[in-house]
């Protein structure tokens, strides 16, 4: 999804000759999940009887089967029974799995079972497999939820009865404490649903980006009464999971690839808001957006430098100079520079005199920005702005990107966007 902001409109103030404008927070589409295509998946045939053998197809191999390509609705409310407008909707796409930072989740994956005789198809049978997997920001085990339903079957089987059998498995550091949702093969007729749950732990955690976790999958079907020989469809997942103590010292395990989000309303955080929403509107570097993220800078004497490094602060009444932030404490109460990207980024540490500074009014409703610095006229190229905001303003927004981080596992150089409504 698109993270930017509508243009910020400028005029020219005649009684300053400063540059103004109003900005204009965009509306900001429904929060959109990832998405990511299997790729690493298999299929195989068996003989079963004298003359037959029982070929398995997955994912877009079979959908070509006209039964096979209707997306099962049952199947996604089985997987996700209790979805709400923020939990993970699955797709309904044959190879993809759907993604948030704590969870995963298949939809409805086909697979195809086709018997042949002497080399020649006689029947098929479609199964849907669908998963829900969520991790605990808390903990190094979890659970991921399995079912299997037999939609529909055609032509002449042997047999229209199938005995299944699913297992899990991961790499790394990461062991299966369930292994399998049911005990050995279980028989499915058409129409029944087969599920169950399996389970992961992580003994020791990967820290940073040390190598990411991959959970795969693999189905054994058998016809009922013929000889057990076991056709297989394997794949696996094709994001990897991160599990770290980094975070308050307690491990969590997370999806690294889902990017948070800062959300910091205009209504609730005033001047510091619309600071970082100037900067994303107005300069041609927008900063904390989809495609300029920021990325967390953990080390706090790091922090420290960059924030002294833009923000060289002066009390009111010294004499502008483009570097010093000079403060306007009779205009604004408890004035402070709060400067945008935040001092706790790797992009921050901008040196002040090659920032914009700002300063912001409301007026019917609508955030008008200023020119604050008289040496130093606003400049597109900016890459950071400094903002006059109150004290308490500037502290609620760095708190409030602390608990994102704590709340969404953020370690060193994690990205994260800034969303700013009204």
């Amino acid at each position: 999804m698109s993270f930017a902001a509508s243009s910020a409109s400028a005029f020219e103030n005649p009684n300053t000759n400063r540059e103004s404008g109003i900005l204009r927070p965009a509306e900001f589409p429904a929060t959109a999940f990832d998405t990511a295509s299997i790729k690493e998946e298999s299929s195989s045939c068996s003989p079963t009887t004298a003359g037959r053998e029982l070929c398995v197809t997955q994912g877009s191999s079979a959908t070509n089967s006209p039964h096979a390509t209707t997306a099962s609705a049952v199947a996604l409310t089985e997987a996700a029974p209790n979805s709400g407008a923020n939990e993970l909707v699955c797709s309904t796409a044959p190879t993809e799995y759907t993604y948030d930072r704590f969870g995963s989740c298949l939809g409805n994956r086909p697979i195809k079972l086709t018997e042949l005789k002497d080399g020649n198809p006689v029947g098929s049978a479609l199964l849907h497999v669908s998963s829900r997997l969520i991790l605990d920001r808390a903990k190094l085990s979890w659970k991921e939820s399995i079912s299997i339903k037999y939609e529909s079957f055609e032509g002449k089987l042997t047999t229209n009865t199938f005995h299944v059998a699913f297992t899990a498995g991961c790499n790394k550091s990461c062991k299966m404490t369930t292994a399998s949702p049911w005990t050995g093969h279980l028989s499915l007729a058409p129409k029944q649903t087969l599920s169950g749950d399996v389970e992961y732990n992580v003994a020791t955690p990967n820290s940073g980006f040390n190598g990411g976790i991959t959970t795969n999958y693999k189905i054994n079907v058998m016809q009922a009464g013929t000889v057990p020989i076991q056709p297989n469809a394997t794949w696996s997942n094709p994001r990897t999971i991160r599990c770290d103590d980094e975070v308050s010292n307690v491990p969590g395990c997370v999806y690294p690839h889902i990017t948070p989000e800062l959300v910091l309303p205009l209504s609730t955080y005033k001047e510091a808001a619309a600071t970082y929403l100037f900067q994303q509107q107005y300069s041609d570097h927008p900063l904390g957006t989809k495609d300029e993220p920021l990325h967390r800078l953990a080390n706090l004497d790091a922090q420290e430098a960059n924030r002294d490094r833009t923000c060289v602060v002066a009390a009111e009444g010294a004499v502008e100079t483009p570097e010093l932030f000079v403060r306007k404490s009779s205009k604004i109460p408890d004035d402070s520079c709060d400067e945008y990207p935040f001092a706790a980024s790797l992009e921050g540490g901008t040196p002040g005199a090659y920032c914009n500074d700002v300063e912001f009014e409301l007026v019917d409703g609508e955030w008008i920005y200023a020119q604050a610095n008289s040496t130093k006229p606003l400049f597109k190229e900016a890459q950071c702005s400094r903002g006059h905001v109150p004290l308490d303003l500037n502290s609620a927004a760095g708190q409030e990107l602390g608990r994102l981080v704590q709340a969404q596992r953020m370690i060193d150089f994690d990205a994260y966007t800034v969303r700013i409504p009204a």
